[in-house]
């Protein structure tokens, strides 16, 4: 196993399949919530591209069968090969999601769940740019983050060690904003609701979700709607 983040969340997602689609399908998240905020601003049988796929459930199944054309990947090859045993005609992409390669503009949306902050904080700006040219005009965005200032974070993840960094909320919609997103609505969440036991591997992590828009001229803006903790 390689010492580099890739290789640490590699290797964990590999191994630890099985019980992460357990955890998954049984996890209280706002994931289905936003995708299908995501579906609700796209036309009918939008081009989606998703990052961070997992084994297909439950957001990729949520897309397809609202008649989605998906492109999903995953760092994990185990997770794809669970996601096309499922969806065995769905378009699946392995590997790591910075090595991707798409003509500018090719969908209506784009999903990620989860998975932004596994990469290095230093790498996180070039990924979102990516993302960004790859939408259409006022292509749509929906995804989560982490809302801690740390640049390496290093613990286990479902008896597997993990990678994560991440910037502050602040610093999070500063960097989406300079790259040219409008932010359409930003909720910062306790995972579960905050009722979480403590064997749970996101027992008092928080996560900044976000629905944002490409905008379709430099002058165009739009207003957030900023939902913080407790309110």
């Amino acid at each position: 196993m390689s010492d580099a983040p890739e290789g640490i969340v590699t290797y964990a997602y590999d191994h630890i399949s099985e019980w992460y689609l357990q955890w998954v399908e049984s996890q209280k998240s706002p994931r289905e919530r936003y995708a299908k905020k995501l579906l609700e601003q796209l036309q009918p049988s939008p081009s989606i591209l998703e990052l961070g796929c997992g084994p297909g459930v439950p957001v990729l199944q949520l897309l397809l069968d609202q008649g989605a054309h998906v492109v999903a990947n995953d760092i994990s090859t185990k997770q794809i090969e669970m996601a096309k045993a499922r969806f065995p005609g769905a378009e699946l992409v392995a590997g790591d999601m910075t090595a991707l390669t798409f003509e500018p503009e090719s969908f209506h949306g784009a999903i990620s769940f989860y998975t932004l902050f596994h990469l290095p904080r230093s790498k996180l700006k070039d990924m979102l740019t990516k993302i960004h040219g790859w939408l259409k005009p006022n292509g749509v965005f929906v995804f989560n983050l982490a809302t801690i200032d740390e640049e390496e974070i290093h613990g286990e993840f479902l008896g597997y060690g993990m990678f994560w960094s991440s910037f502050d909320i602040d610093g999070n919609q500063a960097l989406l904003k300079e790259i040219g997103f409008d932010l359409v609505q930003v909720e910062v969440l306790q995972a579960g609701d905050g009722q979480l036991e403590e064997d749970d591997a996101d027992f008092g992590a928080e996560f900044m979700w976000v629905v944002a828009r490409k905008k379709d001229s430099p002058t165009e803006r739009n207003a957030v709607t900023v939902v913080e903790p407790g309110e």
